[in-house]
Order: structure tokens, then C-alpha cells, then sequence
């Protein structure tokens, strides 16, 4: 059940995300707070697209889809997220953080419950590992900015 774990961490790892939005007075839904400088220099939008970008990445290669436009290296890949969406309206980041979350869900839950056996390592490796962990690092570069502490390491609870 490799499938199910993963699509519960994303789950719970999201939702964790949202709530330490929520305590920082944050709102998705509002233009204002997607225009706020947030967190490393970044507006919160900045932060939505930038995870949206890494979770369409991820989800074209589980679903083996044509890869995103984007240069192979981490930093250049972070340039050209920012340099792409960096005057994007709110409406436009909503929608792009909301499809690429579905998107990757849709790539993980079209595998069978073992995962890709073609490719078995694919769902424990660590790029998955480093998906199911970016929100919590974007989590901390927003508290750190709002002078508070980190949350602890997210592990153990996850959503059914």
C-alpha cells in the first residue's frame, strides 16, 4: 500500500501547511495576503507556485507525462518558476496551486497500491521524500519570518 501511505503524507502534509497559514492570519483565498511578502523574500503566491511547480514535476514523472519547460537543476529550476509566475494574478496562482496538487494526486492514485513495479522504488524514493517535505520547509520559512519558532519535524500523524 506504498500508494495509499503516500497520498495520505501528501493529505496530512497539506493540510499541516494550511493550518500554519491559517495561524499566521494567512488566507489563500485572499488577493492581499498572496501579495504579502511572507517568508525568504517571497510573496505568499511566490510560495503557492513555487510548490505547485515541484508537484507538477513530480507528478509528470509518475505519470510519465511530458516533462515541464523548465531547466533539470533545482536552482534553475526555482529561477524559472519565479521569473515565470512572479506577476501572475491571485486567481491564476489559486488555480495553478489547486491543479497541480490535483494533478499529482491523480498521477499517484492512477498507480496500482504497490506502486509502478516497473519502477519500484519510485514512490519511496527521494524525490517523493523531498515532495511530502517541502511544506513543511515552506512552513518554516514563514514562521521564521513571522519571528516564530519551526514546527517540530512532521512525522508519525497522518490524515485517513
Amino acid at each position: 500500500m506504498v500508494r495509499d501511505t503516500l497520498l495520505r503524507k501528501l493529505r496530512d502534509r497539506r493540510e499541516r501547511w494550511h493550518r500554519v497559514l491559517g495561524e499566521l492570519g494567512l488566507s489563500i483565498a485572499e488577493d492581499g495576503d498572496l501579495g504579502r511578502v511572507v517568508g525568504g523574500g517571497w510573496t505568499l503566491a511566490d510560495h503557492l507556485v513555487h510548490i505547485a511547480a515541484w508537484e507538477r514535476r513530480y507528478a509528470r514523472v509518475v505519470s510519465r507525462a511530458p516533462r515541464l519547460a523548465y531547466p533539470s537543476g533545482w536552482q534553475a529550476f526555482n529561477d524559472a518558476v519565479y521569473a515565470e509566475w512572479k506577476d501572475a494574478s491571485p486567481s491564476r496562482v489559486r488555480s495553478e496551486y489547486e491543479g497541480a496538487h490535483d494533478e499529482l494526486l491523480a498521477a499517484i492514485g492512477a498507480l496500482p497500491p504497490e506502486g509502478d513495479p516497473e519502477r519500484p522504488t519510485l514512490l519511496g524514493g527521494r524525490d517523493m521524500g523531498e515532495l511530502v517535505f517541502h511544506y513543511r520547509a515552506h512552513a518554516s520559512m514563514l514562521l521564521e519570518d513571522a519571528g516564530l519558532p519551526k514546527p517540530p519535524p512532521w512525522r508519525g500523524r497522518v490524515v485517513d
